[in-house]
């Protein structure tokens, strides 16, 4: 019985050799061509079976030849000479990309594949430290399949490219050129599903309390530059800042910024009452009479003259010890009989 399944499988095995075009087995989903020193990605028969294509590590240059693979779910193409994303219209199945470490300049083709989710396009090797561009329809229509990001080493000074990207769940951005932490900030604000994301070597590390600022602004950020970030720590973080965004911006207000027409002398003390019952969201309505205000004509009461609530005194130990002594007198029963002799 055992020589007989091993026939059966020698048969199978022979069948698929007898079957292969091109280098390619009859049924095949993984094709390995890593690290042959190819320059064009060779013409492939038509396979269905097909979903992984290793291509790393070569010298192409251009991408070619991978229409004849619609159910074709991963293509590694980083480590390349490749300077243009093309010719990937047919691969409407593609989960994960790898293209980095090429020549590429713009982030763009990517139109039709409605199912990525992981995009990887790190160190493009750009003359000059030119910035890779990114094409706003090819992230728009990523928008909605992308989880999965990295776009470090490419000389990027904006993140607000990227906002659109809201199902984002992990991003490395590393070793880029953000300085402006309010364009992170918002950024990350807008990716309600980010969990883990990577600054290092940004010059907004060198600002004073930016991972505050950026697990501040996110919802569930759980890994911060490879450094875990509970949710206790989270919500801290979000409190404080917003408590200091509310004392900071009632020193700020002022109530000729609030109202244009008004004249700038009045006093503080009404600067600051308005201000505070701006921020709590009271209807404060300011009509224009008050520009008749002036502050020469104005009378000031004196604090003195102010009724002032009266300080709670305490009880001087002399009483509270004469209280004490009465208490005690009354609770002592006195006999004031005489005693009687036993006779």
């Amino acid at each position: 019985m055992e020589s007989g399944n091993n026939k059966k499988q020698s048969t199978k095995v022979a069948k698929n050799k007898t079957n292969s075009k091109n280098g390619l087995p009859g049924k095949c989903s993984h094709l390995y061509m890593q690290e042959k020193l190819l320059k064009k990605i060779p013409k492939l028969s038509f396979s269905k079976d097909l979903a992984v294509i290793y291509l790393y590590s070569n010298e192409i240059e251009n991408i070619e030849n991978l229409n004849f693979f619609p159910n074709l779910t991963s293509l590694y193409l980083q480590n390349n000479k490749i300077e243009k994303i093309e010719n990937l219209e047919g691969l409407v199945k593609l989960r994960k990309l790898y293209i980095g470490r090429n020549k590429i300049s713009v982030l763009e083709g990517l139109e039709t594949l409605k199912n990525v989710e992981e995009l990887h396009i790190e160190k493009q090797c750009l003359p000059d430290n030119t910035p890779l561009f990114l094409d706003p329809r090819t992230i728009f229509s990523l928008s909605e399949s992308l989880c999965v990001l990295n776009i470090s080493h490419n000389n990027l000074t904006s993140l607000s490219y990227l906002s659109p990207l809201k199902n984002l769940v992990i991003i490395d951005a590393s070793f880029n050129d953000f300085e402006d932490i309010k364009d992170i900030c918002q950024t990350v604000r807008d990716w309600y599903h980010l969990r883990e994301a990577t600054f290092i070597g940004n010059p907004i590390t060198k600002r004073h309390r930016y991972r505050e600022d950026i697990i501040a602004n996110s919802v569930y950020l759980d890994s911060l530059d490879a450094k875990t970030v509970s949710a206790v720590t989270r919500n801290f973080i979000r409190r404080f800042e917003e408590e200091k965004l509310i004392h900071g911006s009632r020193q700020n207000i002022n109530i000729a910024d609030i109202v244009p027409s008004l004249p700038k002398n009045y006093p503080p003390p009404l600067q600051k009452a308005v201000s505070a019952s701006i921020l709590r969201n009271s209807k404060c309505r300011l009509s224009q009479d008050l520009s008749v205000f002036d502050e020469t004509d104005a009378v000031y009461i004196a604090w003195k003259t102010l009724p002032q609530r009266k300080p709670l005194l305490k009880t001087p130990q002399r009483l509270r010890n004469k209280r004490n002594m009465n208490t005690d007198k009354k609770r002592v029963v006195i006999n004031t009989f005489p005693e009687i002799a036993h006779i």
